[in-house]
């Protein structure tokens, strides 16, 4: 790689998806990196913290997660149909590249393909890195998580071109070319270098910057214990009550307005204006439940064996 790095990687292929899942706890991926920085709108540098020493189990793979996995495929070929390159078909599947300085450095690419008009060698290779979304996204625009992805993917694995792609709602396809940007990854990896010996070989936690954070920190009050704040939370208290003054007025208001409207129905399903259908109010379908107070009545000695303690949540109350 030209310019300031000249580290040297290496290419690990583990047997199954299990043993590659291992290799990535290992180390930071790409995925990763955007929290690193507080750059993911998803997850903080805690939440990741607390994940990688244990303290919080490993995400479940939701289905959007296992949707995005198998849709690869398609969004490489659909990258390969618009931009003509070819993708590297064995560059499919689990593997890693490992920084060999660094090893906590590891990334694991969606695709390689070949550099168009050169040589099909290690040195004429690019990531393609593939997304689905829900989402719009705007070429120009890129969301700052996934671009940080990719700067990563190029400096751990060595190459200097990359490109991202993406399929939105299963109908919109997009892309984008990205050069490597070298001192943009050489911030980065500072800040992944003290991430990793700081916060995860030296156990320094870090700083709570959400509320998800506070409550996955601090689930339990601690009794009698009272914080003297800062006028910038007391002018969000004071602004938090007056919204909640105008919530319960528009509530009272609602409530109002739909009981008007609820009395003009009588029986009927639905009411309209102008041959206009405006509002319906029907009765939903009959539903089975276990009634749970009967049968602690019928079968007191019962009730004790499947009672559970269910931990309390902190209440949030304005004074």
């Amino acid at each position: 790689m030209g310019g300031l790095y000249t580290m040297s990687v290496t290419v690990i292929k583990p047997k199954d998806r299990a043993e590659w899942l291992e290799h990535r706890k290992s180390g930071v991926g790409s995925s990763e990196v955007a929290t690193i920085l507080g750059l993911n709108p998803f997850e903080t540098p805690y939440q990741l913290w607390r994940r990688k020493k244990g303290l919080d189990a490993p995400k479940d793979e939701t289905f959007a997660m296992k949707a995005g996995h198998y849709l690869e495929d398609a969004v490489s070929m659909f990258w390969a149909d618009e931009t003509g390159r070819e993708v590297i078909k064995s560059s499919a599947g689990d593997w890693l590249f490992v920084n060999n300085e660094k090893d906590f450095m590891r990334v694991s690419p969606d695709r390689t393909f070949w550099l168009p008009n050169m040589p099909k060698n290690n040195a004429n290779k690019g990531i393609l890195e593939c997304k689905t979304t829900q989402k719009e996204i705007d070429p120009e625009d890129l969301p700052k998580h996934w671009f940080c992805q990719v700067q990563y993917l190029l400096g751990v694995s060595e190459y200097e071109q990359g490109s991202l792609a993406w399929l939105s709602s299963g109908r919109e396809f997009g892309y984008r070319d990205i050069e490597f940007v070298p001192d943009f990854f050489g911030w980065m990896s500072e800040e992944v270098e003290r991430f990793w010996i700081d916060n995860i070989l030296g156990d320094q936690e870090p700083e709570a910057t959400s509320v998800t954070d506070i409550i996955k920190k601090y689930s339990r009050h601690t009794d009698g214990k009272i914080v003297e704040t800062t006028e910038e939370v007391l002018e969000a208290y004071t602004e938090l009550k007056g919204v909640k003054d105008e919530l319960k007025t528009l509530e009272e208001k609602k409530e109002a307005l739909e009981s008007t409207i609820k009395l003009a129905f009588g029986d009927a399903e639905a009411i309209s204006y102008a041959g206009k259908t405006l509002v319906t109010w029907k009765a939903t379908k009959d539903s089975e439940k276990f009634d749970s107070k009967l049968f602690c009545k019928e079968h007191p000695e019962m009730e004790q064996q499947y009672t559970i303690t269910v931990p309390g949540s902190r209440r949030f109350l304005l004074k």
